[in-house]
């Protein structure tokens, strides 16, 4: 069972380095749009995955229109991907595939190696549980925003030089930090410094979004009552907090499915994975599940246009440079 974290570093690592190849294919062509340049860089599309907010805008006027987002097409496509391999998965998505949660995960090893800190604190079982429900306010103050937009003001925002701008906006956030976005940013890296994972378990709406979709996966983490030894080892293994060893089925909303608590079992069959109607399913067919997903939605968003926006260049050199960001 071992095997499952040295898969899950190597498809966390891989898609590091998707994302910083992205980045920086971004940042040229950025430069490029903006300093008048000859333009010989491709915008790569992959960059609308952090964009979720327009991809929710984008969501809500595909259901109620049919029309895709032809502003930030990727963005839509990968949110309905991380939608539907969360129905496969439940929160796969932040343990497998987010750069984030990879960082999360880099944080644990300096936890243990140089703070030597404990997986869990003794801090009583009420303030976990209302500390993890902070993100879902959170989500909930997004989900209300957007469902209370009507269609014409999302239309007008979505065509808005500021949402078209608003990759180049964030690369600038990110390029530029202020004093506030530094201290923002440090306060979070101490955070989950200190808490195990802290900002995937306290604070990260699209997390809340991916953990009520995941009530919909038939697929749980249970554990065998008769051949388990109660050691322990799976509720000190699990990054969320969850108290593994202590539950028959894992229906919690903080589950994602990183396999972490199978890996750690300790006795073959005690802890693995089932479907709703009693089938056991190898465990690494829900992560597989998810990547599926993605995989397939790319493919089939490149092949009908879905992918890439067919935008002039002009639209984003007006955008990024009088765009309204500042």
């Amino acid at each position: 069972m071992r095997q499952y974290r040295t898969l899950r570093w190597g498809v966390q690592l891989f898609f590091v380095l998707l994302t910083v190849w992205i980045g920086c294919e971004f940042v040229l062509f950025y430069q490029q749009v903006k300093g008048m340049e000859p333009v010989t860089i491709h915008r790569p599309a992959g960059v609308e995955a952090f964009l979720p907010i327009s991809a929710l805008l984008g969501l809500k006027r595909w259901l109620f229109t049919g029309l895709w987002d032809e502003i930030h097409p990727a963005g839509l496509t990968l949110l309905l991907a991380f939608l539907i391999g969360t129905v496969v998965a439940r929160r796969a998505f932040c343990s497998w595939i987010c750069p984030v949660g990879t960082l999360s995960r880099g944080l644990e090893w300096l936890r243990y190696r140089l703070l030597r800190l404990p997986p869990r604190w003794k801090v009583p079982m009420l303030l976990r549980r209302v500390a993890a429900l902070a993100k879902y306010p959170l989500l909930c103050g997004f989900l209300w925003v957007i469902g209370s937009m009507p269609l014409s003001s999302i239309e007008e925002f979505l065509h808005m030089p500021y949402n078209v701008g608003a990759d180049g906006a964030m690369l600038k956030l990110f390029l530029h930090l202020s004093l506030t976005g530094t201290l923002v940013v440090g306060v979070l890296f101490l955070f989950s410094l200190i808490l195990r994972n802290g900002w995937c378990r306290v604070l990260c709406p699209y997390g809340a979004l991916f953990g009520v979709v995941g009530v919909l996966s038939p697929f749980r983490i249970r554990r065998d009552v008769g051949a388990c030894k109660s050691c322990g080892a799976c509720t000190r293994a699990c990054g969320m907090g969850i108290p593994v060893g202590e539950l028959t089925t894992v229906n919690s909303l903080e589950c994602t499915t990183c396999l972490s608590c199978v890996s750690a079992c300790r006795v073959n069959g005690a802890l693995g994975v089932r479907a709703v109607w009693g089938a056991r399913v190898r465990p690494w067919l829900l992560p597989a599940g998810a990547l599926a997903v993605l995989f397939v939605a790319y493919g089939l968003a490149r092949a009908t246009g879905h992918w890439d926006a067919v935008l002039p260049l002009d639209n984003y050199r007006f955008a990024y440079l009088f765009g309204g960001h500042g």
